[in-house]
């Protein structure tokens, strides 16, 4: 059988993005095959099952620099096989480096500019006819004529989009049926680095759309009915607006709805601003099933949060974590304590930072620059911005954090950015642990609870402390003698690894117990589809999208030798 489009892109649970360009285009009879492409060895794979179906078109999204070229070369390598399809590309990446990808990559035929799901539509539409795409609102298009450029399409109201196609089974994450979901698109914060903001104020329309309660309630009484889902994990980037009473609002109808559709016994799994974390709200939240909240803390530094635009105070930060300690809601959170304006004292500042709240998961990593935002704009115009579009870089202002970054970037390199790292294990445990908390409260008790904070400390105050020994070497050392440097670098990284095989052996310990504990008291069975092909403990950093991991470096880091 031929199938018109297929629509490839990573998977490791439901992806969105093509999910919902598969439902626009089930409104014109047009039956998509989601294809996934978590991997660089699946390249052969994909390509020969694409040449079976014979597509009239293959949509790849591209949404992030850091498995561009991936995504990139498997369109080459589809032309190179004799695939006839209209190519097509898009996502955030695509949206800003549209010139770059038709230049460098022949094989592509079209790239689509924002949100894809009318644009796209209208593109299979067009293409299905035998009709010229040269033109096309929302697109950049290659034709006899050259590269056409359609200009913008308007964004439409989120009400009017049809639901994301699900099919398939639910992920779970132990054993509680899992389903994405978003309440809004873009964010209403305009901070220098953040891809999200730069991708949305781009864009014809608001930068911050949100959905009625009434649709977002439509959509989760689906899929509590149809597929037993039950933990809602919400990809939205930002949850609310700068409104706690308008938030309370919101949030309070979609309470009425869920509670008069009869839909007990869920979880909530959302992201947040910290100066959006209200206690009247976050208390209303908790009683709908809020189980978990990533808090946007990004830096505590007077200097960053300046000059990554963050728009809130320190106190915003503690005032945050605080209310949610309080309210019981599990929290985690990430720290860029590099930025192209870090001072040693602000690095000190955040650090004091991690370690007063180590007991809440965190990560820290060195803030990126992303196509569009405005921190490539600027750094380009100091003369600072290095590399090229699949992994822009710069050096910081001050050569003594530049070299505390290369080091840190050295010998946290597994812990902090392999998605099975330590950082990633911790956040994941945890998460794991509120939903056992939540879902299978027999199952779960105060000392084991504390076990796990326990562990989460012990991991933060590691790498603070191990940070500050970095800290002070890089303050009174000669910053240009190679060989101290890098032998200072390697026996960090030394340590960093010794100390994570314990770590690693205790965070496997723990989840095997919960296993056990569930199995044993709640007499369930685990179904483990959350990652497939991974480690259940690794499994958080998929679900953290590009809040943790790998998505937060657009280069390579650097290797010990390099330092």
């Amino acid at each position: 059988m031929t199938f018109p489009v297929v629509l490839v892109g990573a998977e490791f649970e439901e992806n969105l993005s093509l999910r919902y360009l598969a439902s626009a285009l089930a409104q014109d009879g047009v039956d998509a095959v989601l294809m996934p492409f978590n991997d660089p060895a699946q390249s052969e794979a994909v390509v020969r099952e694409i040449g079976a179906r014979d597509p009239l078109v293959v949509g790849i999204s591209v949404p992030f620099q850091l498995r561009a070229r991936e995504f990139l070369g498997l369109a080459q390598a589809l032309r190179a096989s004799g695939c006839r399809a209209h190519l097509t590309v898009g996502g955030h990446f695509a949206t800003f480096e549209y010139d770059n990808i038709l230049r460098d990559f022949p094989a592509i035929d079209s790239v689509v500019r924002h949100e894809g799901e009318l644009t796209f539509r209208e593109l299979v539409r067009r293409v299905r006819a035998g009709e010229d795409v040269e033109g096309l609102a929302g697109a950049v298009t290659r034709g006899p004529h050259g590269i056409t450029d359609g200009g913008k399409r308007r964004l439409p109201p989120l009400d009017d989009l049809p639901f994301p196609d699900r099919r398939g089974a639910p992920h779970d994450v132990m054993g509680v049926p899992t389903s994405p979901i978003v309440g809004s698109r873009g964010c209403y914060a305009d901070c220098s680095f953040c891809c999200i903001y730069a991708y949305a104020e781009n864009a014809d329309g608001a930068r911050y759309r949100r959905r009625s309660p009434e649709n977002v309630a439509a959509e989760m009484r689906r899929e509590y009915e149809e597929r037993g889902v039950r933990l809602f994990i919400f990809h939205d980037d930002n949850f609310f607006v700068p409104s706690a009473q308008k938030n309370i609002e919101r949030y309070a109808r979609l309470k009425e709805l869920l509670d008069a559709a009869g839909m007990a016994g869920i979880g909530l799994v959302i992201k947040c601003r910290p100066n959006d974390v209200d206690a009247e709200l976050f208390a209303l939240l908790r009683s709908m099933g809020l189980i978990r909240a990533y808090v946007g803390i990004e830096t505590n530094s007077d200097e960053g949060i300046v000059s990554l635009n963050r728009r809130i105070t320190s106190a915003d930060n503690r005032r945050a974590l605080a209310v949610l300690e309080r309210l019981g809601v599990y929290r985690s959170y990430n720290v860029l304590i590099f930025d192209p304006e870090a001072t040693l004292e602000g690095v000190a500042r955040n650090l004091d930072f991690m370690e007063e709240f180590s007991d809440v998961p965190f990560n820290f990593c060195r803030a990126e620059v992303y196509a569009g935002t405005p921190l490539k704009t600027i750094l380009a115009g100091q003369g600072r911005l290095k590399g090229d579009y699949f992994a822009w870089s710069y050096a910081m202002r001050d050569p003594r954090v530049e070299l505390l970054f290369r080091i840190a970037a050295t010998a946290f390199a597994a812990r902090n950015f392999k998605h099975d790292g330590v950082a990633n294990l911790n956040l994941g445990i945890r998460f794991d642990g509120e939903v056992m908390r939540h879902f299978f409260p027999e199952c779960s008790d105060p000392a084991w609870q504390a076990r796990l904070v326990d562990f989460s400390r012990r991991v933060g105050r590691h790498s603070v402390a191990l940070m500050r020994e970095a800290h002070a070497f890089v303050s009174a050392a000669d910053i240009y003698d190679q060989a101290s440097v890098k032998a200072f670098a390697v026996d960090l990284a030394r340590r960093v690894a010794r100390a994570d095989l314990g770590f690693v052996t205790e965070c496997k310990a723990l989840r095997r117990e919960m296993e056990r504990r569930i199995l044993g008291r709640a007499g369930r069975r685990l179904a483990t589809t959350y990652g497939r092909g991974m480690p259940p403990w690794a499994a958080e950093s998929l679900r953290l999208g590009s809040s943790v991991g790998l998505e937060l470096s657009t280069e390579a880091l650097p290797a010990p030798s390099a330092v």
